[in-house]
């Protein structure tokens, strides 16, 4: 009997990734049943081979679609597991900030080592909540530890992206000055590291657990 699954690799050389070998396993399968199926039929081992042949007409077009099917199944998987999760959380905590700013709270002022530092206290209080949204909207698409981590931390990270952007156009405008970076600095621990800490305490129950369809953590953050 020929060897389906040496065929099938030899003629899928165009499809990458780690489903390559899923893919060849499961296309040598069929192939191997179909070439049983007409020898069962009284079928010469070449009449037999000749007819599980027809099965693919082309196997760069085979290879091409199933390479795209694929890409658009990740696509999907990163949306439900990242993008949405990432958005509900940004966009609570962004309610919620605006919702203590229009409450007329005022920042209380902090000392940290002499530096001043002010703080949005219910806000703070509030971000573990909307971290563990993140966590567990991705747990629930299956997504890596990673995923979920990313998930939570969403208004934290986007944060650190817009304050290093502002950085370069600032100096560049105003020039380079130690006290202004000394606020940037600031800024990070006010904007970014104290928040994504109060995140990621959210995050924590999400992130060591099972998937609720009793699938181990290694089965799905692989």
């Amino acid at each position: 009997m020929p060897d389906w699954e040496r065929f099938v690799r030899r003629r899928m050389q165009r499809l990458t990734g780690a489903a390559k070998e899923d893919v060849v396993a499961e296309l040598a399968h069929h192939l191997e049943e179909t070439y049983e199926q007409a020898r069962s039929t009284g079928l010469t081992e070449r009449a037999a081979i000749r007819v599980t042949l027809q099965e693919v007409r082309n196997w760069n077009v085979l290879a091409t679609e199933i390479g795209r099917a694929k890409q658009e199944a990740a696509m999907n998987h990163r949306t439900k597991s990242l993008w949405i999760p990432g958005l509900a959380t940004l966009l609570g905590a962004s309610v919620l900030l605006m919702a203590v700013q229009f409450s007329g709270f005022n920042p209380r002022l902090a000392w940290v080592r002499g530096i001043g530092m002010l703080f949005y206290w219910p806000w703070l209080a509030g971000l573990p909540l909307f971290g563990a949204v993140g966590a567990y909207l991705s747990r629930r698409a299956k997504g890596s530890v990673r995923t979920r981590v990313l998930a939570g931390l969403a208004p934290a990270l986007v944060m650190l992206v817009v304050m290093s952007l502002i950085l370069p156009f600032g100096l560049a405008i105003d020039g380079f000055h130690f006290f202004r970076l000394v606020a940037f600095g600031l800024g990070l621990l006010n904007w970014v590291f104290f928040p994504a800490a109060c995140l990621l305490l959210g995050t924590l129950p999400f992130l060591g657990t099972s998937h609720p369809d009793g699938e181990s953590r290694e089965a799905y953050t692989r």
